[in-house]
């Protein structure tokens, strides 16, 4: 869409399907909140950096101001994406418009929906992350590795595994005052030795007024641009993520889910995709790792055995226990983020933890997400018993094609070892041998 040549915005706009323009006014409509990182590092973010975060928080709006069809519109699955066109005002329109195609194929990825991004340029000073506040002096250690931090069980292994070797940074993203609650007091645990230091780079990012849409598939880009901004503003050109090769692939449990239906946050294809966003803009290599890509959740525990059960204890997991509010954050213990959870803290000899851990529900048998999660294990086994396994897997998981870079002898191995760890630990949620038929 055209616009005026030499205008300077503060504010920027979205449509859905063509329709009128309203708009994302930041600071009002949508929060982003990135004093307690600029504060710690005592410097404003790089321009570029800046940029990516407001970028990334007005996806974030927009997406979750738009609802999808409902699902009488959408029976053939073709209907559940959108077409948002969204307009951004930046502090450098001209570089990023030259990446607007990259940066819509990233988000059209990860939400399913066509994105049109046009940038603008921003009013000087108007962004929500120009500080013009003098700092006093930097504490931020220098040389360690940042790192994303969700305070989820896998985020806390890694965090854990990173304390041992020195001090650590960890880069958070949070939507409410539950979430930032959680990623404190996992942090407290784990440096509870005063041997431990750890400094917490915390983002807020919040929407004025009730969202209408939960899907919110641009979390993905949300936490990524934090791990990128904040490792610019440190002057590095890499940082961590932590999450389990099965979580990260997270394929569809139900044949009627499809695309990014099963959420895409932290899949190997959406990593690959960010660092050559990153790599496009800064016009330098930049590297997003991932220690337990090749690992399943169990492995990711096996590997940190040092990690005290209060920790993990105070870790949440679950799809619902950020949106509840159910006092003391407790998790529901039946959804598929809580039962992987649970199934891998026995799997990796770690009943402690699970028992200390607060559930809703301690008995998920008769729930729909575990009978979903059972036929997925017997889909796998399935596949992996076919002469040859990738293809059996390729042809059940067809998605599975996307998990570049990993091999297929290494994708073989991690779901061999997952379904192996499911036939030694399905007993502590009440099932029989013959539920798996059922499920």
């Amino acid at each position: 869409m055209a616009r005026e040549e030499g205008r300077v915005y503060r504010s920027g706009q979205f449509s859905v399907a063509g329709g009128e323009r309203r708009p994302i006014r930041m600071g009002y409509d949508a929060h982003l909140d990135g004093r307690a990182v600029v504060y710690r590092l005592a410097r404003e973010l790089p321009p570029e950096a800046a940029d990516l975060m407001e970028i990334a928080a007005m996806a974030y709006a927009a997406d979750r101001m738009v609802p999808r069809p409902s699902e009488g519109a959408r029976l053939d699955g073709s209907g559940w994406g959108r077409r948002l066109w969204l307009q951004i005002p930046v502090r450098s329109p001209r570089s990023w418009n030259s990446v607007a195609e990259r940066l819509a194929g990233f988000l059209g990825w990860l939400t399913h929906d066509d994105w049109d991004l046009d940038f603008c340029q921003l009013a000087g000073g108007a962004g929500p992350l120009d500080e013009s506040q003098g700092f006093l002096f930097n504490t931020v250690p220098a040389g360690s590795a940042p790192a994303l931090f969700s305070g989820d069980l896998d985020s806390a292994l890694g965090l854990a595994h990173d304390l041992q070797d020195g001090d650590s940074i960890a880069i958070s993203v949070h939507t409410n005052y539950c979430m930032q609650s959680v990623q404190r007091r996992v942090i407290r645990e784990l440096t509870k030795d005063p041997a431990r230091s750890c400094t917490h780079l915390q983002y807020r990012v919040s929407l004025h007024g009730h969202d209408r849409e939960n899907s919110q598939r641009t979390r993905g880009l949300l936490f990524l641009a934090a791990g990128i901004a904040t490792a610019w503003g440190l002057g590095q050109d890499r940082f961590r993520v932590f999450e389990n090769g099965v979580g990260a692939i997270n394929l569809p449990s139900l044949r009627s889910q499809y695309g990014p239906q099963a959420t895409r946050s932290m899949h190997p294809r959406t990593l690959w995709l960010a660092e050559g966003l990153a790599s496009a803009i800064s016009g330098h290599p930049f590297r997003i790792e991932s220690p337990f890509l090749r690992s399943t959740k169990a492995e990711a525990l096996r590997s940190v055995p040092e990690i005290e059960t209060s920790a993990i204890a105070a870790t949440v997991s679950c799809d619902t226990g950020f949106a509840t509010r159910v006092p003391g954050h407790i998790q529901c213990g039946a959804c598929t983020s809580c039962l992987l959870r649970r199934q891998s803290l026995h799997a990796a000899g770690r009943p402690d933890a699970d028992t200390e851990t607060s559930y809703r529900t301690r008995s998920p048998a008769a729930t729909d997400s575990l009978k979903a999660m059972v036929w997925q294990v017997e889909r796998l086994r399935d596949a992996l018993g076919k002469q040859d396994p990738w293809h059996g897997l390729v042809s059940e998981f067809p998605p599975i094609l996307d998990v570049s870079p990993l091999a297929p002898t290494e994708v073989v191995r991690l779901y061999r070892a997952y379904v192996q760890e499911w036939d030694a630990v399905e007993h502590i949620f009440g099932l029989r041998r013959y539920d798996r038929s059922a499920a």
